[in-house]
């Protein structure tokens, strides 16, 4: 099992601290909706567990320790307890909550800032308290995450990319792209547009399997590393292009040209301590055999999923169950990341008075929007709206979802809100906005009127493409009425 050296594990530790810090940092204008419940007007749906967590005054605890957190990850003071506080706090963040607010848990995000941070915990934990494990943790950690790409890349496949219809979409759509005014004038068959969505499921593909064998680990890792800096060059994503191209340095062993050239930063950056402690015996017996357990059940699970979803059945009884307690327990999912369901289409928000419209959303720095800007605003506003294609026979969960949203909008108290669903067409020579369908919120007595203005697109219907299909539940894969 070829493995890095402890001064790139070391500038692995480092550097997740030092994007944890900037995430909190960049996420820290708008905590006071994404880790705050709908009873103080934030994101998390409002219950005796989540309202003692997610309040206006619990928020300053959670942030200051969370800060102080990221920062001994990165001088590396007590790493392995610091690592794993900072493993609860994105647990409950980041997966338990993907399911109680709208919020999602900040999509992918959040799942690999929870992900790479599990990892660097193991990492730490093991090289002081149990060294003859840490290879073993590496190499689940090696899997685990190959596994996730390789779904990612045949979904894109199943999706659209192999058509030309993804990737495209979001570099020219003002809610996630950098460069979408420019993008948005050339032809829908530029060349650009055919490279990215080809490599978008292929290198994906390729690279999953690179990861997987031995000989190839470095080639794979280096293939995320030039795949993701292509990605966050053109989209919004926040941190996550540099949290999983950190992710592709797990991939570099001791021999490779990439562990020569970063190893020496690494050894001159600050080792972590730890109280000295070896774990007994019988416990590292039992977390050796947890860690093998774990890795022998990553293919049957992923494995359930994709039936649930391209086969569009559950499992007999019992064997689903377990599927769906085991997977969201663990954060596991089929990453559907940037297909076209998700991007060809975004949301202006309008607040209506008595003589005139009023535009809220405004998208990118240059326009001064701040709440726009951010990944996990980006990833509310298309959540909610994507709701209309995961559950469109249930028009509840789409009105509780677009209230709770609408409450946290600066707007007057029993205002009117209009959100405007703006398709993402392919014109002959350039890409066009058209408005199809209105959704208007009066705060005052809770309700959504829906106005059609384009019939010849629905806001309910997947992409050409898209598997996609009603499912029975939030967390479950399997389509309603199987």
């Amino acid at each position: 099992m070829p493995e890095p050296g402890p001064e790139l594990l070391r500038l692995v530790r480092v550097a997740y601290g030092t994007l944890l810090l900037g995430t909190l940092l960049y996420t820290c204008p708008h905590a006071r909706r994404f880790f705050v419940s709908d009873r103080w007007r934030g994101y998390a749906r409002s219950s005796r567990e989540v309202d003692l967590v997610q309040n206006p005054v619990a928020l300053v605890v959670v942030q200051a320790v969370w800060a102080g957190v990221a920062v001994l990850l990165i001088v590396g003071w007590c790493a392995p307890g610091v690592a794993f506080a900072n493993v609860l706090l994105c647990r409950y963040f980041f997966v338990r909550m993907r399911w109680k607010g709208i919020l999602r848990g900040m999509g992918a995000p959040g799942f690999m800032t929870w992900w790479l941070g599990l990892v660097v915990f193991g990492l730490e934990f093991t090289a002081h308290h149990a060294p003859q494990l840490q290879a073993t943790v590496l190499f689940v950690a090696q899997v685990d995450f190959a596994l996730l790409y390789l779904s990612s890349g045949v979904y894109k496949f199943m999706a659209g990319y192999l058509h030309g219809e993804g990737m495209e979409l979001g570099m020219v759509n003002p809610q996630w792209g950098y460069w979408w005014r420019s993008l948005r004038r050339l032809r829908p068959s530029h060349p650009v547009f055919t490279v990215s969505n080809q490599a978008g499921w292929s290198l994906e593909v390729l690279g999953a399997i690179l990861m997987l064998l031995p000989w190839t680990r470095f080639w794979g890792g280096l293939l995320l590393v030039i795949s993701f800096a292509y990605v966050g060059a053109f989209i919004r994503l926040g941190l996550l292009a540099e949290m999983v191209m950190l992710t592709g340095l797990l991939y570099f062993d001791a021999a490779s040209a990439g562990h020569a050239a970063l190893a020496p930063v690494g050894a001159l950056l600050p080792a972590s301590t730890a109280p000295a402690a070896t774990l007994p015996p019988a416990w590292g017996a039992a977390l050796e055999a947890g860690l093998w357990t774990y890795l022998a059940l990553l293919p049957p699970a992923y494995a359930g999923l994709h039936y649930n979803f391209y086969g569009r059945r559950a499992l007999p009884g019992i064997w689903q169950a377990a599927l769906e307690r085991y997977t969201n327990f663990f954060g596991m999912l089929i990453w559907r990341v940037f297909s076209a369901d998700l991007v060809n289409f975004f949301i202006r928000v309008r607040e209506l008075t008595d003589d005139r419209a009023v535009e809220i959303t405004r998208f990118g720095w240059r326009t001064g929007g701040l709440r726009f800007s951010h990944v996990g605003e980006s990833i509310t506003l298309t959540c909610l709206f994507t709701t209309l294609k995961y559950y469109p026979g249930d028009r509840r969960r789409f009105t509780d979802r677009l209230l709770c949203y609408a409450r946290t909008l600066p707007v007057r108290r029993g205002g009117r809100v209009r959100f405007e669903y703006v398709q993402v067409v392919k014109g002959p020579d350039r890409f066009e906005f058209r408005p199809i369908a209105e959704f208007d919120v009066d705060l005052s007595c809770g309700t959504v009127t829906e106005r059609t203005l384009d019939a010849s697109f629905s806001p309910r219907a997947a992409a050409r493409h898209s598997p996609v299909h009603e499912g029975v539940r939030p967390g479950s894969y399997v389509p309603l009425g199987s």
